[in-house]
Protein backbone atom coordinates (compact mmCIF):
# COMPACT_ATOMS: atom_id res chain seq x y z
CA UNK A 1 0.00 0.00 0.00
CA UNK A 2 1.58 3.66 -1.14
CA UNK A 3 1.86 6.14 1.35
CA UNK A 4 -0.18 9.03 0.18
CA UNK A 5 0.38 12.79 0.86
CA UNK A 6 -2.24 15.25 1.71
CA UNK A 7 -2.94 16.82 -1.69
CA UNK A 8 -4.80 20.21 -2.05
CA UNK A 9 -5.42 20.27 -5.88
CA UNK A 10 -7.92 23.47 -7.50
CA UNK A 11 -11.67 22.62 -6.81
CA UNK A 12 -12.17 22.56 -11.25
CA UNK A 13 -9.06 19.86 -11.64
CA UNK A 14 -10.29 17.72 -8.94
CA UNK A 15 -13.57 17.26 -10.69
CA UNK A 16 -12.12 16.73 -13.98
CA UNK A 17 -9.84 14.34 -12.91
CA UNK A 18 -12.00 12.21 -11.17
CA UNK A 19 -14.32 12.12 -14.35
CA UNK A 20 -11.14 11.21 -16.16
CA UNK A 21 -9.82 8.39 -13.55
CA UNK A 22 -13.19 6.88 -13.97
CA UNK A 23 -13.28 6.79 -17.48
CA UNK A 24 -9.87 5.22 -17.52
CA UNK A 25 -9.84 2.50 -14.38
CA UNK A 26 -11.68 0.29 -15.90
CA UNK A 27 -9.88 0.42 -19.18
CA UNK A 28 -6.60 -0.78 -17.30
CA UNK A 29 -6.18 -4.51 -17.25
CA UNK A 30 -4.67 -6.17 -13.99
CA UNK A 31 -1.70 -6.66 -15.89
CA UNK A 32 -0.59 -3.42 -17.43
CA UNK A 33 2.06 -1.63 -16.58
CA UNK A 34 0.62 2.42 -15.97
CA UNK A 35 2.65 4.95 -16.00
CA UNK A 36 1.46 8.71 -15.14
CA UNK A 37 3.28 10.87 -17.69
CA UNK A 38 3.40 14.92 -18.25
CA UNK A 39 6.28 17.04 -20.13
CA UNK A 40 6.92 20.55 -20.83
CA UNK A 41 5.58 21.98 -17.59
CA UNK A 42 7.61 25.10 -18.27
CA UNK A 43 7.27 26.20 -14.24
CA UNK A 44 8.16 29.87 -13.71
CA UNK A 45 7.01 32.48 -10.81
CA UNK A 46 6.01 35.29 -13.27
CA UNK A 47 2.01 34.93 -13.67
CA UNK A 48 0.46 34.96 -17.25
CA UNK A 49 -3.06 34.22 -18.16
CA UNK A 50 -2.16 32.99 -22.06
CA UNK A 51 1.23 31.38 -21.32
CA UNK A 52 3.56 30.00 -18.85
CA UNK A 53 3.24 30.18 -14.98
CA UNK A 54 3.24 29.05 -11.56
CA UNK A 55 0.49 26.98 -12.92
CA UNK A 56 3.20 24.13 -14.41
CA UNK A 57 4.00 23.51 -10.67
CA UNK A 58 0.28 23.12 -9.95
CA UNK A 59 -0.07 20.66 -13.01
CA UNK A 60 2.50 18.23 -11.35
CA UNK A 61 0.43 18.04 -8.19
CA UNK A 62 -2.56 17.51 -10.25
CA UNK A 63 -0.55 14.78 -11.88
CA UNK A 64 0.44 13.45 -8.23
CA UNK A 65 -3.06 13.51 -7.40
CA UNK A 66 -4.23 11.55 -10.30
CA UNK A 67 -1.78 8.73 -9.70
CA UNK A 68 -3.33 8.31 -6.36
CA UNK A 69 -6.31 7.72 -7.95
CA UNK A 70 -5.31 5.13 -10.53
CA UNK A 71 -3.22 1.85 -10.47
CA UNK A 72 -0.27 4.17 -11.45
CA UNK A 73 3.45 2.08 -10.89
CA UNK A 74 5.40 5.05 -11.71
CA UNK A 75 5.29 8.69 -12.30
CA UNK A 76 7.40 9.89 -14.96
CA UNK A 77 8.04 13.96 -15.96
CA UNK A 78 9.79 13.99 -19.63
CA UNK A 79 11.77 17.36 -18.83
CA UNK A 80 11.53 21.42 -19.05
CA UNK A 81 10.20 21.39 -15.41
CA UNK A 82 10.87 24.84 -15.50
CA UNK A 83 10.88 27.76 -18.28
CA UNK A 84 14.33 28.69 -17.35
CA UNK A 85 13.73 32.70 -17.87
CA UNK A 86 14.03 33.92 -14.61
CA UNK A 87 17.13 34.62 -12.26
CA UNK A 88 18.74 31.83 -11.43
CA UNK A 89 18.05 31.95 -8.07
CA UNK A 90 14.04 32.03 -8.94
CA UNK A 91 14.53 29.18 -10.95
CA UNK A 92 16.52 26.86 -9.02
CA UNK A 93 13.24 27.47 -6.29
CA UNK A 94 10.78 26.28 -8.70
CA UNK A 95 13.03 23.09 -9.79
CA UNK A 96 13.45 22.49 -6.26
CA UNK A 97 9.72 22.47 -5.57
CA UNK A 98 8.59 20.51 -8.87
CA UNK A 99 11.57 17.91 -7.33
CA UNK A 100 9.97 17.71 -3.41
CA UNK A 101 6.83 16.77 -4.96
CA UNK A 102 7.73 13.76 -6.66
CA UNK A 103 10.04 12.85 -3.65
CA UNK A 104 6.84 12.98 -1.32
CA UNK A 105 5.68 10.04 -1.27
CA UNK A 106 6.93 6.41 -1.86
CA UNK A 107 5.72 5.97 -6.10
CA UNK A 108 8.85 5.28 -7.77
CA UNK A 109 9.62 8.63 -10.27
CA UNK A 110 11.69 9.05 -13.06
CA UNK A 111 12.98 12.72 -14.51
CA UNK A 112 14.25 13.52 -17.70
CA UNK A 113 16.08 16.54 -18.64
CA UNK A 114 14.96 19.03 -20.24
CA UNK A 115 16.68 21.61 -22.97
CA UNK A 116 15.24 24.62 -20.72
CA UNK A 117 15.99 23.02 -17.08
CA UNK A 118 19.33 24.69 -17.64
CA UNK A 119 18.01 28.71 -17.12
CA UNK A 120 19.68 29.27 -20.48
CA UNK A 121 16.67 30.96 -21.68
CA UNK A 122 17.60 33.90 -19.08
CA UNK A 123 20.87 33.40 -19.62
CA UNK A 124 20.72 34.39 -23.55
CA UNK A 125 19.66 37.40 -22.73
CA UNK A 126 22.76 38.65 -20.85
CA UNK A 127 25.92 39.27 -22.79
CA UNK A 128 28.18 36.92 -20.47
CA UNK A 129 25.51 34.15 -20.40
CA UNK A 130 25.03 35.51 -16.45
CA UNK A 131 22.05 32.76 -15.00
CA UNK A 132 23.13 29.52 -16.47
CA UNK A 133 22.98 26.56 -14.19
CA UNK A 134 26.10 24.25 -13.77
CA UNK A 135 25.48 21.17 -14.08
CA UNK A 136 25.38 20.27 -10.12
CA UNK A 137 21.94 22.05 -10.05
CA UNK A 138 20.10 19.40 -12.11
CA UNK A 139 22.25 16.29 -10.57
CA UNK A 140 21.86 17.47 -7.16
CA UNK A 141 18.04 18.57 -7.29
CA UNK A 142 17.26 15.44 -9.78
CA UNK A 143 19.25 12.96 -10.59
CA UNK A 144 20.79 12.55 -7.36
CA UNK A 145 17.10 11.69 -5.21
CA UNK A 146 16.34 9.55 -8.55
CA UNK A 147 19.25 7.70 -7.28
CA UNK A 148 18.27 7.40 -3.87
CA UNK A 149 14.44 5.87 -4.05
CA UNK A 150 14.22 2.81 -2.63
CA UNK A 151 12.72 0.74 -5.64
CA UNK A 152 13.92 3.10 -7.95
CA UNK A 153 15.59 3.20 -11.99
CA UNK A 154 18.71 2.57 -12.45
CA UNK A 155 20.69 6.06 -13.39
CA UNK A 156 23.59 6.39 -15.67
CA UNK A 157 26.74 8.83 -14.91
CA UNK A 158 25.37 10.66 -18.06
CA UNK A 159 21.71 10.54 -16.93
CA UNK A 160 20.22 7.90 -19.08
CA UNK A 161 18.04 5.70 -16.60
CA UNK A 162 16.16 2.50 -16.69
CA UNK A 163 13.74 0.07 -15.01
CA UNK A 164 11.77 -3.24 -15.44
CA UNK A 165 8.07 -4.07 -14.70
CA UNK A 166 7.23 -7.79 -16.27
CA UNK A 167 8.09 -8.22 -19.38
CA UNK A 168 9.17 -4.32 -20.31
CA UNK A 169 12.05 -2.45 -19.63
CA UNK A 170 11.79 1.21 -19.69
CA UNK A 171 14.52 3.33 -20.74
CA UNK A 172 14.47 7.38 -20.34
CA UNK A 173 17.21 8.94 -22.01
CA UNK A 174 18.94 12.35 -21.22
CA UNK A 175 18.56 14.71 -24.64
CA UNK A 176 20.45 17.02 -22.96
CA UNK A 177 23.74 16.07 -22.32
CA UNK A 178 26.56 17.83 -23.22
CA UNK A 179 29.59 18.52 -22.17
CA UNK A 180 29.84 22.18 -20.32
CA UNK A 181 32.77 24.06 -20.14
CA UNK A 182 33.31 28.16 -19.33
CA UNK A 183 34.86 29.36 -21.95
CA UNK A 184 35.80 33.33 -21.64
CA UNK A 185 33.27 33.63 -19.00
CA UNK A 186 30.81 32.11 -21.26
CA UNK A 187 29.53 28.40 -21.52
CA UNK A 188 30.74 26.68 -24.67
CA UNK A 189 27.11 25.37 -25.57
CA UNK A 190 23.48 26.98 -25.12
CA UNK A 191 22.04 23.96 -23.76
CA UNK A 192 18.36 25.46 -25.23
CA UNK A 193 19.45 25.04 -28.53
CA UNK A 194 21.72 22.25 -27.91
CA UNK A 195 19.75 18.66 -28.05
CA UNK A 196 22.06 15.80 -28.04
CA UNK A 197 23.43 12.56 -26.65
CA UNK A 198 26.71 11.54 -26.27
CA UNK A 199 28.59 8.79 -27.60
CA UNK A 200 28.98 7.70 -23.94
CA UNK A 201 25.64 7.96 -23.43
CA UNK A 202 24.91 5.89 -26.75
CA UNK A 203 26.87 3.31 -25.06
CA UNK A 204 25.28 3.29 -22.11
CA UNK A 205 22.44 2.79 -24.22
CA UNK A 206 23.45 -0.26 -25.95
CA UNK A 207 24.31 -2.05 -22.63
CA UNK A 208 21.41 -1.26 -21.26
CA UNK A 209 19.48 -2.64 -24.17
CA UNK A 210 21.38 -6.09 -24.41
CA UNK A 211 20.14 -6.05 -20.67
CA UNK A 212 16.74 -6.31 -21.59
CA UNK A 213 17.09 -9.70 -22.66
CA UNK A 214 13.76 -10.91 -23.59
CA UNK A 215 11.77 -7.94 -22.26
CA UNK A 216 10.16 -5.44 -24.76
CA UNK A 217 11.51 -1.91 -24.24
CA UNK A 218 9.72 1.34 -24.51
CA UNK A 219 12.04 4.46 -25.14
CA UNK A 220 11.57 8.20 -23.12
CA UNK A 221 13.08 11.07 -23.45
CA UNK A 222 12.80 14.88 -23.51
CA UNK A 223 12.90 14.93 -27.15
CA UNK A 224 12.36 12.43 -30.16
CA UNK A 225 15.52 11.00 -32.16
CA UNK A 226 14.32 11.42 -34.89
CA UNK A 227 11.25 13.80 -36.51
CA UNK A 228 8.71 12.60 -39.06
CA UNK A 229 10.80 14.05 -42.24
CA UNK A 230 13.38 11.70 -41.38
CA UNK A 231 15.98 13.82 -40.41
CA UNK A 232 17.60 14.05 -36.84
CA UNK A 233 15.85 15.64 -33.90
CA UNK A 234 18.65 16.46 -32.55
CA UNK A 235 21.72 18.58 -33.11
CA UNK A 236 24.25 15.57 -32.15
CA UNK A 237 23.93 11.71 -32.67
CA UNK A 238 20.15 11.79 -33.48
CA UNK A 239 20.75 9.48 -36.01
CA UNK A 240 23.32 6.94 -34.64
CA UNK A 241 20.58 6.98 -31.68
CA UNK A 242 17.84 5.86 -33.72
CA UNK A 243 20.08 3.27 -35.77
CA UNK A 244 20.95 2.27 -32.49
CA UNK A 245 17.19 0.92 -31.89
CA UNK A 246 16.66 0.10 -34.94
CA UNK A 247 20.03 -2.44 -34.37
CA UNK A 248 17.99 -3.46 -31.16
CA UNK A 249 14.98 -4.51 -33.42
CA UNK A 250 17.21 -6.23 -36.10
CA UNK A 251 19.27 -8.11 -33.25
CA UNK A 252 22.52 -7.11 -34.59
CA UNK A 253 26.03 -7.14 -33.31
CA UNK A 254 28.14 -3.97 -34.43
CA UNK A 255 29.39 -0.78 -33.68
CA UNK A 256 27.64 2.68 -34.25
CA UNK A 257 30.02 5.75 -35.12
CA UNK A 258 29.03 9.04 -33.99
CA UNK A 259 31.72 11.14 -35.94
CA UNK A 260 34.57 12.54 -34.65
CA UNK A 261 33.29 15.85 -32.86
CA UNK A 262 35.39 16.13 -29.76
CA UNK A 263 32.62 16.88 -27.83
CA UNK A 264 30.25 14.03 -29.09
CA UNK A 265 32.18 12.27 -31.31
CA UNK A 266 33.27 8.51 -30.88
CA UNK A 267 31.71 5.20 -31.53
CA UNK A 268 29.15 2.69 -29.39
CA UNK A 269 29.74 -1.46 -29.57
CA UNK A 270 26.56 -3.36 -29.60
CA UNK A 271 25.66 -7.22 -29.30
CA UNK A 272 21.90 -8.02 -29.35
CA UNK A 273 22.02 -11.61 -30.71
CA UNK A 274 21.07 -12.57 -27.13
CA UNK A 275 18.03 -10.39 -26.86
CA UNK A 276 14.39 -11.14 -27.93
CA UNK A 277 12.35 -8.37 -27.83
CA UNK A 278 11.61 -5.30 -29.78
CA UNK A 279 11.38 -1.28 -28.90
CA UNK A 280 7.38 -0.94 -28.18
CA UNK A 281 7.93 2.60 -29.15
CA UNK A 282 9.74 5.93 -28.31
CA UNK A 283 7.26 8.79 -26.75
CA UNK A 284 8.80 12.31 -26.45
CA UNK A 285 7.95 15.99 -25.40
CA UNK A 286 9.15 19.19 -26.73
CA UNK A 287 7.20 19.67 -29.62
CA UNK A 288 4.67 21.26 -27.88
CA UNK A 289 2.16 19.20 -30.03
CA UNK A 290 0.38 15.60 -30.64
CA UNK A 291 1.92 13.18 -33.62
CA UNK A 292 2.67 9.66 -34.30
CA UNK A 293 4.94 8.53 -36.81
CA UNK A 294 7.15 5.84 -38.05
CA UNK A 295 10.40 6.17 -39.22
CA UNK A 296 12.20 2.99 -40.51
CA UNK A 297 9.64 1.08 -38.49
CA UNK A 298 9.91 2.82 -35.20
CA UNK A 299 7.07 4.25 -33.59
CA UNK A 300 7.96 7.85 -32.62
CA UNK A 301 4.91 9.41 -30.43
CA UNK A 302 4.32 12.83 -29.65
CA UNK A 303 3.04 14.10 -26.28
CA UNK A 304 1.64 17.73 -25.74
CA UNK A 305 2.95 19.85 -23.47
CA UNK A 306 1.60 20.27 -19.85
CA UNK A 307 2.32 24.06 -19.97
CA UNK A 308 -0.47 26.67 -21.05
CA UNK A 309 -0.03 27.43 -24.36
CA UNK A 310 -3.17 30.46 -24.86
CA UNK A 311 -3.95 30.49 -28.52
CA UNK A 312 -3.60 34.45 -28.78
CA UNK A 313 0.01 33.92 -27.42
CA UNK A 314 2.60 34.42 -30.39
CA UNK A 315 4.87 31.27 -29.92
CA UNK A 316 1.76 29.05 -29.87
CA UNK A 317 2.08 26.18 -31.51
CA UNK A 318 -0.90 25.01 -34.03
CA UNK A 319 -1.58 22.34 -32.65
CA UNK A 320 -2.67 24.36 -28.88
CA UNK A 321 -3.48 26.95 -30.84
CA UNK A 322 -6.91 24.67 -32.01
CA UNK A 323 -7.83 23.61 -28.28
CA UNK A 324 -8.11 27.56 -27.36
CA UNK A 325 -6.81 27.12 -24.12
CA UNK A 326 -7.59 28.79 -21.20
CA UNK A 327 -6.61 29.02 -17.56
CA UNK A 328 -8.77 27.98 -14.75
CA UNK A 329 -10.31 25.75 -17.11
CA UNK A 330 -9.55 21.55 -17.93
CA UNK A 331 -7.82 22.57 -21.18
CA UNK A 332 -4.81 24.55 -19.08
CA UNK A 333 -3.43 21.57 -18.72
CA UNK A 334 -2.37 18.55 -20.50
CA UNK A 335 -0.98 14.61 -19.59
CA UNK A 336 -1.22 11.29 -19.82
CA UNK A 337 -1.47 7.98 -18.48
CA UNK A 338 0.53 5.42 -20.62
CA UNK A 339 -0.83 2.19 -20.23
CA UNK A 340 1.52 -0.92 -22.23
CA UNK A 341 -1.05 -4.01 -21.94
CA UNK A 342 1.78 -6.95 -21.72
CA UNK A 343 -0.46 -10.14 -22.35
CA UNK A 344 -2.26 -7.82 -25.72
CA UNK A 345 0.69 -5.95 -26.78
CA UNK A 346 -0.60 -2.89 -26.74
CA UNK A 347 0.59 0.69 -26.07
CA UNK A 348 -2.20 3.00 -25.08
CA UNK A 349 -1.95 6.79 -24.22
CA UNK A 350 -4.74 8.27 -22.51
CA UNK A 351 -4.95 12.18 -22.38
CA UNK A 352 -6.43 14.39 -20.06
CA UNK A 353 -6.56 18.55 -20.84
CA UNK A 354 -5.47 19.37 -24.10
CA UNK A 355 -4.86 15.42 -24.95
CA UNK A 356 -6.45 13.25 -27.68
CA UNK A 357 -8.45 11.13 -24.99
CA UNK A 358 -6.82 7.74 -26.79
CA UNK A 359 -4.15 6.58 -29.02
CA UNK A 360 -3.33 2.74 -29.20
CA UNK A 361 -0.82 0.40 -30.87
CA UNK A 362 0.02 -2.14 -31.69
CA UNK A 363 3.78 -3.64 -30.78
Amino acid sequence: MRLLPNISIRRFAKADLTQFAEWVRPQLPASALNLAVITDTHDRTAFSRTYYGPNGYWHVQEQHWLAGELPVSWRIHLGDLVDGSEPAFMTMWRLRNIAADFKADDLPFVIAKGNHDDNDKYAEKNRRFAGSFHPWVFNDTVFRPMTQQVGGPAVTRHGLSFFDAGTVRVIVLNTSDVPVRWVGGRRNYDLKKTLAVTAEQLQELSDALAGAGRRDVLIMAHAPAMVRSGKPGLKFNGRPLHELLRAFNAKLTGRVECGTDPDFGGSARFDFSQTSGKIIAYLAGHWHTEEDYRVNGLHYSLLNCSALMGRLHGLTTNYNRKWNRLINTPSEYAGYIVSIDQEARMLREFGYGAASPLRQFRY
